[in-house]
Parts: structure tokens; C-alpha cells; sequence
């Protein structure tokens, strides 16, 4: 070596004319793919909307009349003067609630098949996700025999489920918890086992070095890193069995939906309105206690006092 400096020189020089005609190729084929999709959704979409006649109007009056019309039928015709009167005044909140009493009780029940569904159906999910995440069970038969369980609990419909287990146990709330148990661990199976599959190993790896056993791994290893998010989809959960669970009552799966079914069968517009006002109020009430509890467990307190400057910081 005689100390020179040599200065690397590429085997051929860099070719700008060439590196926009490919670049230019590549986004008009990039184009040209985006718009293929664009075409075939649209068309897909199109054909969707002509088998399933959403683009066309069965009515002579028009979609628009007609939810005018229906909408007029809901609204209860109250009177100023006799809003806070009682039951027996025409055009008081009294009449229009009529049948609060029976509504409440049925919402009660509502609520507490909700609450069972979500809970054994959750737990259910929690056990058995183990099993169908992929960097956690290394058995391909039995990791696909519970994804395919999974699955077919979320293919089957709701209504199709209720139906069935009403006529397995006659009309009522087991039905409707069967249902939501079934329903609630094929959702919340697959968003825990996905969960699962983005979880750190090291401290799964860590416990097993240790001697730690296959529950201990998954216990103190998996669950405390993914805590907030499954208590999150958990609570989340809650929410939508709640609705669906109104909705359940109408194939005569008990709690509040078969007081919908009555209000429906006997043109009731107004009382339909009123018991759908109830039901958004108890789901307005679950969303907010879940959001409180939600903050409470991810910490949103402590990540805010930790978002605030300190006092040297802000003297500075």
C-alpha cells in the first residue's frame, strides 16, 4: 500500500434517463392496478345492489315518503300542557311510557343476559385463544381445529341461533344466552388469539428457563403485557351483546325485544319509539361506565400526570 487515496468508482454510471422511464412504468401500472380494483369493487357493488333491489323503490311514494311516514308514526303526539301529567292525560310522557314497569323488567333481563353471555363467552374465548394463536401452539391440527370452531360460532347468525335454541328449550332467556355465549366466543376468540400472536416471547421464555410451567407462561408471561386491549375488546363486547341482545328478544329469546315484538305486531309506532329511547339510554349508561373503567385499567391517569411538564421544566 503506498498510502494513495482511491476513490471508489461504480462499474457504470448512474443512468437518470433510465431510472425515470422506470420509474414512470411502475407508477402507471401502480395506476393502472388501482383503477382495476377501483372498477371491480364498483362493479361488485353495483351487482350487490341490484340482486338485493337496495337501489330500487317497492313503494309508489317513494324511500324518501316513505320513511317520512314511518318516522311521523313514531313520534308520540304530546301536549305541552299535559307533558308531566298522569298516565291517564292525553299527550303526557306518562301515557306515551305506559308501560315503564314492565319495560324495566324486561330490560333487566336484558341487561343480565348480556352480562352472562359476555362473561362465560369472554372466558370461554380467553381459555381457548391460547390454543388458536400461532406462536403459542405449535399443534397445527388442534391450532386450526379451534380456529375453525371460531369461525363457524361467528358464520352462524344470531337470529339462527336463537331460533334454534328456542325450540331446544322453549321460548325465553336461555335461548337468548346460549346465543350470545356461542356468538361472544367466536368474536372475541380470534381478536384474543390475534392479540396474542403480537406478543414479546422473551417473557414467556424467561418463565420457561426458570422452570415455569405451560399455565404459569401464559399467566405471567402473556396476560399482563396484553391485559389493557383484552379488557378493552372485553368491555367492547359487553356493549354489542347488549344490543344484541334487544334484538334477540324479537325471535322470542326473552328480555326487552319481546316487548319490541308486541309494540310491532300491534302497530305501536309511538311505543316503539319509547322502548328504543330506553335502550340507547341503558347503552349510553354501559358506554360511559365502560369508558371509565377502560381509563381506570389502561392507566390513562398516570399516562396524562406523565404527558404533564414538571415544575423545573416549565420555569425553564
Amino acid at each position: 500500500m503506498d498510502g494513495a487515496h482511491h476513490n471508489p468508482t461504480p462499474d457504470s454510471p448512474f443512468d437518470l434517463v433510465a431510472f425515470e422511464a422506470d420509474w414512470n412504468r411502475r407508477s402507471r401500472n401502480s395506476r393502472l392496478i388501482s383503477l382495476g380494483w377501483i372498477a371491480l369493487a364498483s362493479f361488485v357493488l353495483i351487482m350487490s345492489m341490484e340482486l338485493s333491489e337496495a337501489g330500487q323503490s317497492t313503494v309508489d311514494a317513494g324511500w324518501t315518503a316513505r320513511i317520512a311516514t314511518f318516522a311521523d308514526r313514531m313520534v308520540p303526539d304530546l301536549q305541552l300542557q299535559n307533558l308531566f301529567g298522569a298516565r291517564r292525560d292525553a299527550g303526557s310522557l306518562a301515557s306515551w311510557f305506559y308501560d315503564l314497569p314492565v319495560w324495566l323488567v324486561a330490560m333487566r333481563e336484558t341487561i343480565a343476559m348480556a352480562f352472562v353471555g359476555t362473561v362465560v363467552g369472554g372466558t370461554l374465548a380467553l381459555y381457548l385463544s391460547f390454543l388458536a394463536a400461532s406462536n403459542l401452539n405449535q399443534n397445527w391440527i388442534g391450532l386450526q381445529l379451534v380456529r375453525r370452531t371460531f369461525d363457524l360460532a361467528r358464520t352462524i347468525p344470531d337470529a339462527i341461533l336463537a331460533l334454534i335454541f328456542a325450540a331446544a328449550f322453549s321460548l325465553g332467556p336461555v335461548a337468548g344466552v346460549l346465543t350470545l355465549i356461542i356468538s361472544t366466543v367466536g368474536s372475541l376468540g380470534k381478536l384474543f388469539s390475534e392479540c396474542m400472536e403480537n406478543a414479546e416471547m422473551r417473557q414467556v421464555d424467561s418463565i420457561s428457563a426458570l422452570g415455569g410451567n405451560w399455565v404459569m407462561q401464559m399467566r405471567f408471561g402473556i396476560i399482563p403485557q396484553l391485559l389493557p386491549q383484552i379488557l378493552s375488546y372485553w368491555l367492547l363486547r359487553m356493549e354489542i351483546n347488549l344490543s344484541s341482545a334487544a334484538a334477540l328478544g324479537i325471535v322470542g329469546a326473552g328480555g326487552i325485544g319481546m316487548e319490541l315484538q308486541r309494540a310491532i305486531s300491534f302497530t305501536e309506532f309511538d311505543t316503539y319509539l319509547a322502548i328504543l329511547i330506553l335502550i340507547i339510554g341503558y347503552i349510553f349508561v354501559l358506554d360511559l361506565l365502560s369508558e371509565t373503567l377502560r381509563h381506570r385499567l389502561i392507566g390513562k391517569h398516570a399516562l396524562r400526570n406523565n404527558r404533564k411538564p414538571s415544575a423545573k421544566a416549565a420555569a425553564a
